[in-house]
Parts: structure tokens; sequence; C-alpha cells
């Protein structure tokens, strides 16, 4: 048997070696599907959430689990995206679910980062507006994606997150992860929802307070310095009687967390209000392409 012949007989046994793989990985994703069924009807017995099935603190610990103990040639960035469309499809399954998508600039980034986190089989249907996500939440299975708020924006629409009748969160921020040969705009997402924020271990939270304008950044920091609170605004909204900043603080702090009642409580009047909005887990930044 001459070289060729020999080198010909090695790729057919490896690509055999291959098909093997993956008639076992087919199998385990079968098993695992059927047991996500499992888990659905568990839930659907006991009472739990209708839809969607989504656990963000869950979701975020998986994937850094993932990124701490994987090796070997694949990247990483790969093996993340696997385990996010797998998780998004379990998700499918127990209880469908569509994505409201506000993109402003109908930058294909915003569409690109929906789709990496919630898998290729969520619809995802276009709003014209922020508050249109919003109103599209009523809808059972919604979940919103949302500009990441900034100072000076034309009726912003984290203002209405803090509202009594309203019963939405921020739950997740976009993107998750990222890649580096598919980085090529700096843009940032905030999902909001109608199921709770969940603690990971590692977040961010973001509470609307209604302060004085006169209220100093370094002020309001030491206000919450003093509460145990750590954080710092992201965005503005409003003028005089109606002053409204966005904080993100660091941490999970819950819709009833004492601390936010006592900086309230305790601001000298300079914070009318402080409403926690949600929390994310925090992102995982960019992942190394390479093996």
């Amino acid at each position: 048997m001459g070289m060729a012949d020999e080198a010909n007989a090695s790729l057919d046994k490896l690509r055999a070696e291959i098909d093997r793989i993956d008639q076992e990985l087919h199998a385990l994703l079968r098993e695992r599907a059927a047991v996500v069924k499992r888990i659905g009807l568990a839930k659907r017995a006991s009472g739990g959430v209708a839809a969607p099935i989504v656990r963000p603190g869950r979701e975020a610990n998986v994937i850094r689990a993932l990124i701490e103990r994987h090796d070997g040639a694949m990247p990483v960035a790969s093996v993340v995206r696997i385990w996010r469309e797998l998780m998004a499809a379990a998700c499918q399954m127990q209880s469908p679910f569509r994505i409201a998508l506000h993109a402003p600039e109908r930058s294909i980034s915003h569409w690109d980062m929906v789709r990496n986190h919630f898998g290729t089989i969520a619809p995802i249907i276009l709003c014209g507006s922020a508050q249109r996500v919003l109103q599209e939440l009523e809808t059972p299975g919604t979940i919103g994606v949302l500009p990441w708020p900034d100072h000076d924006v034309p009726s912003p629409w984290w203002p209405h997150m803090a509202t009594s009748d309203l019963s939405a969160s921020v739950v997740t921020a976009l993107p998750f992860f990222e890649s580096a040969s598919g980085h090529f705009e700096d843009r940032k997402l905030m999902v909001v929802a109608t199921y709770p924020a969940e603690e990971s271990g590692n977040d961010s939270s973001y509470v609307v307070v209604q302060t004085d304008p006169e209220l100093s950044r370094t002020r309001l920091g030491g206000l919450l310095d003093r509460h145990g609170l750590s954080g710092h605004v992201i965005a503005t909204s409003g003028r005089e009687d109606d002053f409204k900043q966005l904080l993100e603080i660091e941490g999970f702090v819950s819709r009833d967390d004492p601390r936010i009642a006592a900086l309230e409580q305790q601001s000298e009047g300079q914070i009318h209000r402080a409403i926690p909005i949600g929390s994310a887990a925090r992102p995982v930044g960019m992942l190394d392409t390479k093996g």
C-alpha cells in the first residue's frame, strides 16, 4: 500500500470516528430533550410558572462553569454558543416564547445579540418604539429587548419600569458573552420580562430614583455608601419636579431590599422615591476564539 493509500485509509478511520461521536452526541441531545420535557411536566404539576420558563441566574452560572472547566482545541466561544442554543431550546420546549425587539438604528448587531442569547428558533418581532416593546409584554410568553439606557434620550423607556402598573423587570444584560472575531460594534442591550430577575452571585442591579435636581453625583454616591450600596448613575430623565436617575448598583437588589427603603427614608428629602427595577448577571465579556 502506497503512502497516499495509507493516508486515505487513515482519513476514512478518522471520519468514521467522527460519525460515531456525532451519533452519540445526537443520542445525548435526544436524552437531554426527554429530561427537559419531564422537567416541564413536573413544573406544571407543582403549579410552577406557566411561561416563559427562564432562569437567568442559573443560565449565567451554567455558562460561567462551562467557561471555567473548558479546555481543548475547540474555541470556548463556540462551546458557549452551543450551550446557549441548548438552553434556549429547552425553554422553548417547556413553554414557547418570542422576542419583542426595539432597535432604533436597525443595527444588525441587535439582531445578532438576540439570536446568540435566545436561539435560532425564537420568533423575533421588531417594534417601532420602546413603549411598544413594553406593551408587547402583556402578551404571555413575550420577552422584551431594549436599547441600553443613556443620558439625554427623548422619551426614555426605563422610567416606565418604576410604575406600579407594570409587572416587568430587567432580567439580563446583553451581550452576555462575545466572540473576539465576531465583535464589530460596541452595543449593549437590556432584556425585560414578566418573570423575575434571579440572583447569580455576580450581578448588577438597576434602581430608578426620583431626586432633587440639585442633588450632586458626589452627594448621591455618599448616600449610597452610607446604606451599603455601591453604584453610579447611567441615565437621567426629566427636569425640576420630576427628575429621575437610573442607578447601576453592584450586587443583587430585590424590590423589597431594606437598604433601598432606608436610602429613600434617610436622604433628608433629596431622594423622593427609590424603586428597584431588576438585576442582571454580569456578562463574561470577550471570549478567546482560539482553543
